[in-house]
């Protein structure tokens, strides 16, 4: 069994694998952006105020409110989406 987590749960500059996204208001946007199933992605950095983070995924840093990373679940195993 695979151990899927929130991404606001996963430690800064570990690599993970998206492995769902809850269905919210911004699932489109992030889909958009790049976050998609199977995607890796990099925690970098956390907002002085912890409300919010930078990631790394698919060769750009993009920043998250808190609230729209709790959507993103991951996995550390890449093979967790088959």
């Amino acid at each position: 069994m695979n151990n899927v987590i929130l991404l606001t749960a996963v430690p800064m500059n570990t690599a993970v694998f998206i492995f769902d996204i809850k269905k919210s208001p911004c699932s489109d946007r992030l889909n958009e952006l790049g976050f998609t199933k199977g995607t890796r992605i990099v925690p970098l950095h956390e907002s002085p105020g912890r409300s919010a983070a930078a990631y790394f995924v698919k060769g750009a840093v993009i920043a998250l409110r808190n609230t729209d990373a709790d959507t993103i679940y991951v996995s550390m195993e890449e093979s967790c989406y088959d």
